[in-house]
């Protein structure tokens, strides 16, 4: 039968690994580990997950790159900059080893280094995880309760959908690229050229009319997959802010709008 259950699978070439990277300048911490779950106990998963600073990525991602471990590794990366930004890097699944085989080398569908270093120019301070998702859509999720600044405002992540062109060509994807954007206060979908209007619409929102969440285009549940815009904001705002939504411009001009 299934168990979550993880059992330890050691392995000295995967320690060896973990050893060389926690070995490497800039790194802070590693933690490691391989295992098996039922009924899987032939197909062992490893994982690293690797702290270090902005200058020490490149050497991590190199010697992940170069090492001769003969199966996969999941990576997690916590990288930290020099104006207290911190971002996380993830892949996107752990699949088994399949008893060898597969590739060690960290394959997160973006470049990190160059992701890294737009997050820390457009949001100091601000804890961002980074990733791709099922839809294969770059999605930066902004983790409030690990941010250097005081909170992860619906204000202070306006930057992100200003430079979210700028974000994704960081990351090396292409022009028709759309960025998902997830926080407490704030989720929605930039479209190619959707920057500025967006930009000017939520400023509007939050600065005249006391909007203080908005989510937009994932607020579906699973179960309905309906597409919608919902808003925090005081009931005698709500007309004004419908008008504003459907004038925009925007790819959610005419979602359903529910005010929460």
């Amino acid at each position: 039968m299934i168990d979550d259950t993880r059992f330890g699978r050691p392995s000295e070439e995967f320690d060896a690994v973990a050893a060389q990277i926690e070995d490497l300048p800039g790194v802070s911490s590693v933690e490691s580990d391989r295992w098996v779950e039922a009924p899987f106990v032939d197909a062992p998963s490893s994982s690293i997950a690797v702290t270090v600073d902005e200058g020490g990525l490149p050497g991590v991602l190199d010697a992940a790159c170069s090492t001769d471990y003969p199966g996969n590794i999941q990576w997690s990366l916590r990288v930290h900059t020099a104006t207290a930004t911190l971002v996380s890097v993830h892949e996107k699944s752990d699949e088994p080893e399949d008893g060898g085989g597969g590739s060690p080398c960290p394959s997160f569908g973006f470049d990190a280094v160059g992701l890294v270093e737009e997050i820390d120019r457009v949001v100091p301070g601000l804890a961002i995880q980074s990733s791709i998702w099922e839809d294969g859509m770059l999605t930066l999720v902004a983790l409030g309760e690990e941010s250097a600044v005081s909170e992860a405002s619906l204000a202070s992540l306006l930057p992100l959908v200003a430079h979210s062109g700028e974000l994704l060509a960081g990351a090396g994807m292409g022009p028709t690229a759309h960025l998902e954007i997830n926080a407490s206060t704030l989720g929605l979908i930039v479209e190619p050229g959707e920057e500025d209007a967006y930009v000017a619409l939520l400023t509007r929102l939050a600065e005249d009319h006391d909007v203080r969440n908005f989510w937009a285009d994932g607020s579906g549940t699973p179960e309905d997959g309906i597409e919608r815009v919902q808003i925090v904001a005081p009931e005698g705002q709500r007309t004004m802010i419908e008008q504003l939504v459907r004038a925009s411009g925007l790819h959610i001009a005419e979602f359903p709008i529910k005010f929460v």
